[in-house]
């Protein structure tokens, strides 16, 4: 016994000095090199996971909390919303507004001329009268306006100023990406018929953004209807080019408003979301995206002396051109997720309330990590959640080329573009610096001129490359999440919608926006920006922007309840 009793007082001094040793190796390697604390920190707790980030950690660690469903005050309000919602006519009210709206073709295009020139623009004259017809009772309570001819301003006038209880503001957009004439017959129904074969309504439009818009306007109905008199402002506002930059309506709209209401007038904002409910890592979540992704477009000149081309020398301006192109795919962005980045919000939730086994194990060793700021487990992270790698990097895809007039002839112009979205953590500055120190090297090295994107100087030199950017857009700030606002949002989601197959919860999380909406264009009227779109987007946003556009109906026509809930909610809070 007694033998024994000291074999185990000399293995704890063992252990003991050994940790001793390692401390000791740990601060003179730290002195010596930076970096070695980053590594030793990572080389300890490779295998250790955190018990911050275990499922049911939520409660005792605070991460992704949830809160309770929050219901009206106005009991007699929601059994009228409830009751109607659940209605078969109802239903087949609304469904057939959503066809009768996608049979209007409201297509924008990339090179439109401007609003009251080019023709293309009156299909929209076509939405508003539709929208007037099918909604009289709404167009006799609100006020409307138009931005920019076609920018659709809808003021439901609260009881109480605007100065003492900011306005709600919701938007939607009327425009469509266009269907190409040649994948027409691919579609299963005709894109603009807006066919309902009993579960899904089929269309351009359908999901981007129609059914949305039908949503909004439909809850405002339903408000009016019910007898509903808000204390608070509730806004409607339908741009007409979200799909092509939003500068046609969407600025305006947001100028109108903010020349209204002033910075910071806005109480919250709801536009629409990238992936609404959803299921992974086996559990059911409600993405609110608080965040998207910045924008730029780079364009890329190569010019040179033309000629026959019998003559031709060793590398033309489409050659070069290639080169470009090969180094720019050569040399993708690295991709890292931070704490700025809303999914590390996300998968933190998902580690705490989405089953173990179904939790990457490497993911969640990486948590703690990562909120600690390692950058070696940033980096680690992102690696192990590839299939994600674009919402923890900035994407880079070249998206036009144009060159060239005839095959005999030395072309003496190529111009491609390459469309890229920015990661959280950078900018549209470190974006243009990286393509600076890619394509200047190529430039030099066949002698050329390079004019980067603030050369402002004038030459008369023919071969050269230049670069311009196009659309630049910083990515989005991060909208609060201890904000009444989100609070507000997260129990109506929790009042109105329900968790996917057999989950017993829906988790409401932060998520990104990896594309951008007109809210680009509202930063400064409010802090409060939500984009959510409160049904099961599935099969790449059910088919946005492709053939086979569809909106299940079943999911569909709840979509006004949620409306018209946080619309009642956020009265509540006044």
């Amino acid at each position: 016994m007694g033998g024994q009793n000291n074999a185990n007082q000399g293995g704890k001094s063992g252990v003991f000095g050994s940790a001793v040793l390692i401390t000791v190796i740990a601060v003179v390697l730290a002195i010596v090199n930076p970096n070695a604390k980053e590594y030793l920190t990572s080389f300890f707790a490779s295998d250790s996971i955190s018990e911050r980030y275990l499922p049911g950690a939520s409660a005792q660690f605070g991460v992704c909390e949830q809160l309770p469903r929050l219901e009206p005050k106005n009991k007699e309000v929601e059994r009228f919303l409830r009751d109607t919602v659940e209605s078969p006519e109802y239903h087949k009210e609304i469904i057939n507004k959503l066809s009768g709206i996608i049979q209007i073709p409201s297509e924008s295009y990339d090179e439109l001329g401007l609003i009251g020139e080019d023709e293309r623009w009156d299909v929209f004259y076509k939405m508003e009268d539709y929208i007037k017809a099918k909604y009289p009772t709404v167009f006799k309570n609100v006020k409307l306006d138009h931005a920019n001819t076609h920018g659709l301003i809808l003021t439901w006038e609260g009881s109480i100023p605007a100065s003492e209880a900011k306005p709600i503001l919701m938007l939607a957009h009327q425009d469509v990406v266009p269907v190409l004439a040649d994948t027409v017959d691919d579609w299963t129904h005709p894109p603009y018929e807006g066919f309902y074969d009993g579960e899904i309504i089929w269309g351009r439009g359908a999901t981007d953004d129609k059914g949305y818009l039908i949503s909004i306007i439909e809850s405002l109905e339903l408000l009016i209807k019910s007898g509903f008199k808000p204390k608070r402002t509730v806004i409607l506002a339908f741009g007409c080019d979200e799909e092509i930059s939003g500068e046609n309506c969407g600025r305006p709209i947001s100028q109108f408003l903010h020349n209204r209401y002033g910075d910071d007038g806005i109480y919250l904002i709801m536009d629409e979301g990238s992936v609404g409910l959803q299921r992974e890592f086996g559990q059911s979540f409600a993405m609110v995206s608080v965040s998207e992704k910045g924008y730029l477009d780079v364009g890329i000149n190569v010019t040179s002396t033309g000629g026959h081309a019998s003559t031709p020398p060793d590398h033309n301006t489409i050659g070069i051109m290639s080169e470009i192109i090969t180094e720019i795919e050569a040399n993708p962005f690295p991709g890292k997720v931070t704490t700025k980045n809303p999914m590390f919000s996300y998968l933190e939730c998902a580690a705490v309330h989405a089953p173990e086994k179904s939790y990457p194990s490497e993911a969640r060793k990486r948590l703690d990590q990562v909120s600690k700021c390692s950058p070696k487990a940033e980096q680690e992270l992102a690696k192990i959640l590839d299939d994600m790698r674009y919402y923890f990097k900035t994407s880079q895809s070249v998206g036009k080329i144009n060159g060239g007039v005839k095959i005999n002839a030395i072309p003496e112009a190529v111009t491609t573009l390459v469309n890229l979205r920015l990661a959280v953590e950078t900018s549209v500055a470190e974006v243009k610096k990286h393509y600076e120190s890619l394509i200047g090297p190529i430039a030099q090295k066949h002698g050329m001129l390079f004019e980067g994107f603030d050369s402002t100087h004038e030459t008369s030199e023919v071969r050269k490359i230049s670069l311009f950017g196009v659309d630049a857009l910083e990515p989005a700030p991060v909208s609060p999440l201890d904000a009444e606002q989100f609070k507000i949002l997260s129990g109506t989601i929790k009042n109105t919608l329900k968790p996917l197959e057999n989950d017993s919860e829906l988790i409401v999380t932060p998520y990104l926006m990896p594309a951008n909406t007109d809210t680009k264009f509202f930063w400064n009227v409010t802090k409060n920006i939500y984009r959510f779109t409160p049904i099961n987007l599935v099969q790449s946003l059910n088919r946005a922007h492709t053939t086979d556009e569809f909106i299940r109906a079943e999911e569909f026509v709840r979509e006004p309840l949620f409306f018209a809930s946080l619309i009642l909610n956020a009265d509540d809070a006044v």
